[in-house]
């Protein structure tokens, strides 16, 4: 068995998990920003020994541990880059940091990717060869996996569909993908335009009750990812697009308007056939579940 982290902008959470995926200890906490990276360094080897305690285990019994990281990595030095959210990674030596600390190995990658990874393994992507996992959340990650292994380029990362550019829906300026299909983005285009303070979640129920500028604003954010992902197709034409994190919850008001964008305007015309675009099947778990199988050196980055 093997330990599996998540460090996102809002919350940690630490399973233990075997070697088929299965979790049989998860723990849960919530980040306070204003703690900053070493706020949240703090709190890691006691949630490691809960999740530990929770599933009756012993630290003898665990064979390493990995680390989904809200933020992109270098993999092969296990260093943090940067935070967009959290104050305090900067180039931080998290691998080295933590193995000292738990006494086995411990590979360290971005969190998009290591979700990625538990798609392709034991999720929607499972017995295909090329899937590309896109998470729209707070922001927008992404990560593609080939014969069940994460591209991770040089090690710095890849597959960072949310910094690629498509058009302001406001403006028409290229603008990043991350700053117009993210939920962030959505609740300030709809607090923007409703003239009230809204998240993105409300912008969606507003949209679901019919209000016209919230389904808008909304159908922009599935216009956008569908530019995003065609883009992605036509470079790199995976099998399967899953789409998980937040914003994929708000069902056909995002859905269809993606899937109608990508059959009318941005699919590739040789490879229209040869996708598809599908939710990610492992919910808020994935992280964790694709730490796990870094950890277990799966596929380890």
């Amino acid at each position: 068995m093997a330990v599996g982290i998540e460090i996102g902008g809002t919350k940690l959470q630490a399973g233990i998990g075997l070697r088929d995926g299965r979790l049989i200890a998860l723990v849960r906490r919530t980040v306070d920003p204003s703690q900053g990276g070493a706020g949240i360094r703090e709190q890691i080897p006691s949630l490691i020994e809960e999740a530990i305690a929770k599933a009756g285990a012993s630290p003898k019994d665990l064979v390493g541990l990995g680390i989904g990281f809200g933020g992109p990595v270098d993999s092969k030095r296990g260093r943090i880059l940067l935070s967009h959210q959290i104050e305090g990674w900067s180039d931080f030596p998290l691998r080295d940091w933590l193995q000292k600390k738990v006494e086995v190995p411990v590979v360290l990658q971005n969190d998009a990717k290591t979700a990625a990874l538990a798609e392709a393994t034991i999720g929607a992507g499972k017995g295909l060869k090329r899937i590309f996992y896109i998470t729209v959340g707070s922001g927008v990650g992404g990560g593609l996996v080939v014969d069940g292994a994460p591209d991770v380029g040089q090690g710095l990362g890849a597959g960072e569909i949310g910094h690629t550019w498509v058009p302001d829906p406001d403006s028409g300026k290229p603008d990043k993908l991350e700053h117009v299909a993210s939920g962030w983005s959505i609740g300030k285009r709809g607090s923007r335009r409703l003239g009230r303070e809204l998240s993105g979640a409300e912008v969606a129920a507003l949209a679901g009750k019919g209000d016209a500028t919230a389904k808008k604003t909304v159908e922009e954010s599935a216009e956008a990812l569908a530019i995003g992902i065609g883009n992605v197709l036509a470079l790199l034409h995976p099998e399967r697009f899953i789409v998980g994190g937040g914003v994929s919850l708000m069902g056909d008001l995002w859905w269809g308007p993606l899937r109608k964008a990508l059959a009318d305007r941005y699919a590739f015309a040789p490879f229209a056939q040869s996708y598809d675009v599908v939710p990610s099947a492992l919910g808020e778990e994935v992280v964790v579940i694709g730490a796990v199988l870094l950890g277990l050196g799966v596929k380890k980055a």
